[in-house]
């Protein structure tokens, strides 16, 4: 069986129409860290959800803003303790949620430039993915290696991700937002196909068919 049927769509493809504008939209620094955030954060609690019960009073209480596991960095520790995502993942989730309160609640901090948040940005496992995936794109174009058209364009884009903490920090949450919602895919097709085998062993099994 191959990998999720999203894993053959790009992040633009994934992301609802609301999402996709956030990640273009250049208005504010602020916002754009405490919105693109906050899609991380609705991102992983589907993620969760889909791996519990299906008890959707329970589970509407226990994730509300004020229940136990509503709080940005509960959700991070949670699925790092019960091994949903790795260390290296963990680690830049907690950054994420950092980068997300320290604009929200801090007003003297406006940019992306801002020294604490461009070392957390630098500090991040997939922001030293980001970065060499910019560099390889950088040598490509650079001996006019790329392929065609479509990876001029795309080694153009990936070189361009590493001009500003801002932009570093765009494409860092794009690939963490790829990962995340390619296993809830993978987790929907999964139970789609049990639930198909389940109703077939039922339909081979019933009285009419003996």
């Amino acid at each position: 069986m191959g990998g999720p049927s999203s894993a053959r769509k790009s992040l633009d493809e994934k992301l609802r129409k609301e999402e996709r504008e956030a990640f273009y939209d250049h208005s504010s620094e602020r916002a754009m860290a405490i919105v693109l955030g906050a899609i991380v954060e609705n991102h992983l609690t589907e993620l969760l959800r889909l791996l519990m019960l299906k008890d959707k009073a329970l589970a509407d209480e226990m994730f509300n803003p004020s229940g136990p596991l509503g709080p940005f960095g509960t959700k991070i520790r949670l699925a790092y303790m019960l091994r949903i995502i790795p260390e290296p993942t963990y680690k830049d989730l907690m950054i994420v949620n950092r980068i997300r309160n320290k604009f929200a609640h801090d007003l003297s901090v406006t940019t992306f430039d801002d020294q604490q948040i461009t070392a957390w940005i630098k500090n991040m496992h997939i922001y030293g993915i980001v970065k060499k995936m910019g560099d390889d794109a950088k040598e490509r174009l650079r001996i006019k290696a790329s392929h065609g058209k479509h990876g001029i364009a795309r080694d153009f884009i990936a070189s361009n991700a590493l001009l500003s903490s801002r932009d570093s920090y765009r494409d860092c949450l794009r690939y963490m937002l790829h990962h995340i919602i390619d296993y809830k895919t993978a987790i929907i097709e999964k139970e789609a196909e049990l639930n198909r085998l389940e109703a077939t062993s039922d339909d081979e099994s019933s009285p009419e068919k003996s």
